[in-house]
């Protein structure tokens, strides 16, 4: 069974059952994806009934939004406190930030980006809200970034359209992960691909402002 891994999080301070609820969901989803998070399932997974379990979270939705807080917690409190610190550059903030991503896809067998697709065609408003919310504050970082590293003169692209090209990299190793794994392009991606791709993308850098 995978273990979620605990980190710095932003979500609700739970109790130690819910706290449970949350952990046993995020292996399910995990293990086979969210269709295969059914509440009965969920209940037994915990050790409750699933009545108790409807106590605790009153629907799958409810459910949902828990893990979207435990995956803004795992992707981007540690993005936000990587992008304040004031001893590297712009660009190796960028860096350290899409190298965090990266191992976040990988370890999560690319769950985020699922749960991007629930959100995205799901009628509940609450969990597309919240999720719009984590990309949108993700590509204003991006976006800030960007905005203190130079171009490449004229015509080059709004610092909102590079910050598009920079998640690029992610979405791809989302995409491609859970599918179609690969160990040697894994242990590249982080420490020799990611530097690359930044490089390519932003040659230059100016003082940060």
């Amino acid at each position: 069974m995978t273990k979620a891994t605990n980190t710095t999080r932003s979500e609700p301070q739970w109790s130690s059952r819910k706290e449970e609820i949350v952990d046993r969901a995020f292996e399910i989803a995990l293990e086979s994806g969210f269709a295969g998070l059914r509440m009965r399932l969920l209940a037994e997974r915990v050790g409750v009934t699933e009545g108790a379990l409807y106590r605790h979270f009153s629907n799958k939705e409810a459910i949902l939004l828990a893990l979207a807080a435990r995956i803004e917690g795992r992707l981007l409190v540690p993005i936000r406190k990587i992008a304040s610190g004031a001893e590297d550059s712009p660009r190796e903030k960028l860096e350290k930030i899409l190298r965090h991503h990266v191992r976040t896809l990988i370890e999560t067998r690319s769950l985020p980006l699922l749960l991007v697709g629930e959100a995205s065609f799901s009628e509940h408003e609450e969990l597309r809200l919240r999720m719009g919310g984590i990309i949108s504050s993700y590509q204003s970082i991006l976006s800030t970034l960007v905005g203190q590293v130079g171009g490449q003169g004229e015509g080059e692209l709004e610092p909102r359209e590079m910050a598009l090209l920079l998640m690029g990299l992610p979405a791809a190793v989302a995409l491609s992960h859970p599918l179609l794994p690969d160990e040697k392009l894994e242990s590249r991606l982080v420490d020799y691909v990611v530097p690359e791709y930044v490089r390519l993308l932003l040659p230059g850098e100016r003082r940060s402002v």
